[in-house]
């Protein structure tokens, strides 16, 4: 028996988005028509979100981004201390 003030969220669980080899979920909340996904990269979850698809693939590619650029950066000033 379901209360009638309840609230049920549809939570629909979509394609996967894919970048520079990672790969991360899209998730879709009908009931505030918003997206979401998570992507793991080196053991660590992100999230990214968007009012549409293009902008959830945007916050994702833009963390994958800024993951590269910080693992790059480190990389970088490994070097200098040789």
């Amino acid at each position: 028996m379901t209360d009638k003030h309840s609230e049920e969220r549809e939570v629909f669980f979509m394609e996967k988005l894919e970048y520079e080899g990672y790969t991360g979920t899209v998730n879709y909340d009908k009931k505030s028509d918003y997206y979401t996904g998570e992507v793991e990269i080196d053991g660590r979850f992100y999230t990214y979100e968007g009012d549409t698809l293009e902008e959830l693939r945007e916050d994702f590619e833009d963390i994958v981004d800024s993951i590269i650029a910080f693992d790059e950066m480190g990389d970088d000033d490994e070097e200098e201390d040789d």
